[in-house]
């Protein structure tokens, strides 16, 4: 009789590379390999593969869970205004994790790998880390085994816990612990995403960047707030001095050819176009930036940053009300936060030629060929509907709507 195999080996290019079936896996046989554009997919080694349905249970996609409840909206930002101005959007999440660490938990988030060619989920249990797992990296995270297990291990040993990703990572998180996902202990945070771009594309254009300033790269910041929180931009530090400063450069976001790839989802991985856990992640809070609040909550001071905050069960608005003094926020709603962030609780669409241009980075494209070829400058028709939109927000704050 031939060996049935697990339905992640079927999954193909809806598989989200959360890593969650290799970590539960009771025998092992699951590993985790990169394909042509580095986004990891798993393998199963029928030799060693029982049926035993592990893996099944913990996948985002198979398992597809419920969806979210929300208990409460709110607009939200950190009194710590350094913290707030090193932070993505509105410092939420480093309130969140400084109640934790200072309790002597632990902190799982994504930072860049020593060399800021990749990104990977790490654990963290001392303040002096948590800077490294602060801000929006807009490449793909790995989730070791060792992330998943540690953080079982924590929980066992009724150590608090703070997780936060994607919401396909927090998913996969909520199957590979199975029960003990609903413990007291662990607080799972998912942050409202566009996407994940490809690890091969971004390892690109940093060895790119490096050797366009003659230096290793030694920071980046995808969410600089130099230029501002609304025209935020990316930067990047470089290993080398001029002048006895650090050799340093970067771009507004809309013209970083990075992000102009990232936010025309040309380079998002296949699974984003049908996210399978979009508002079913099982998340205790959602965080993301309150794209918009100017026009919803004309009287917040956006200045430096405002975070859109969705508690989605008790225990996430709790963990809200211990943040107490040092936080600052108000009452919002679903319906405020939503025209800013269609992607909270939809799949964006994919680039038209999103598939060519996986394909040539794949078969080896460089960066100044796919920059020649692609340039991702707005059509016609996209120029006059944001013209058309525009219009429509002056009209409507002309006649203070």
């Amino acid at each position: 009789m031939e060996k049935r195999l697990p339905g992640i080996t079927g999954l193909g290019d809806a598989c989200c590379g959360c890593g969650a079936c290799a970590a539960k896996c009771p025998h092992g046989c699951i590993s985790m390999g990169r394909d042509k554009c580095s986004f990891l997919h798993p393998s199963v080694n029928a030799n060693i593969c029982v049926g035993c349905g592990a893996c099944d249970s913990a996948c985002p996609v198979i398992g597809k869970r419920e969806e979210d409840d929300c208990e409460a909206v709110y607009w939200a930002k950190s009194k710590n205004e350094p913290e707030k101005l090193a932070s993505s959007s509105g410092g939420i999440f480093a309130l969140l994790a400084h109640e934790v660490l200072n309790a002597g938990g632990v902190v799982c988030g994504a930072a860049w790998e020593s060399d800021f060619k990749g990104v990977r989920h790490v654990l963290i249990e001392d303040e002096a880390d948590l800077d490294s797992v602060m801000r929006s990296k807009y490449v793909q995270s790995t989730v070791g085994v060792e992330v998943y297990e540690g953080i079982r291990a924590a929980l066992k040993a009724n150590r608090r816990v703070l997780f936060t990703g994607t919401a396909c990572q927090v998913s996969g998180m909520r199957g590979y612990l199975g029960k003990l996902a609903d413990s007291e202990f662990l607080l799972l945070v998912d942050v409202i995403c566009h996407g994940v771009p490809a690890p091969l594309l971004w390892e690109k254009w940093a060895v790119w960047r490096e050797a366009r300033a003659g230096a290793p790269l030694r920071g980046v910041n995808m969410r600089s707030k130099t230029t501002g929180w609304l025209s935020y931009s990316a930067a990047y530090e470089y290993a080398a001095e001029k002048d006895g400063r650090a050799v340093a450069d970067g771009s507004a976001f809309g013209d970083d050819w990075y992000f102009k790839a990232f936010l025309s989802n040309a380079s998002l991985r296949p699974s984003c176009f049908n996210c399978p856990a979009k508002r079913a992640c099982g998340s205790d809070i959602t965080l993301g930036d309150f794209w918009g609040v100017q026009s919803t909550h004309p009287d917040v001071d956006y200045e430096g940053g405002v975070s859109a905050v969705l508690c989605n069960t008790a225990k996430g608005v709790a963990a809200l009300e211990t943040l107490g003094a040092n936080l600052e926020r108000g009452e919002s709603s679903l319906e405020k936060v939503l025209p800013g962030n269609p992607s909270l609780v939809r799949s964006v669409r994919p680039y038209a030629r999103r598939d060519e241009f996986m394909r040539d980075l794949g078969d080896g494209m460089g960066i100044d060929g796919l920059m020649a070829k692609y340039d991702f400058k707005p059509t016609l028709v996209q120029r006059a509907r944001g013209k058309l939109g525009g219009a429509k927000r002056r009209l409507k704050k002309l006649l203070g709507r």
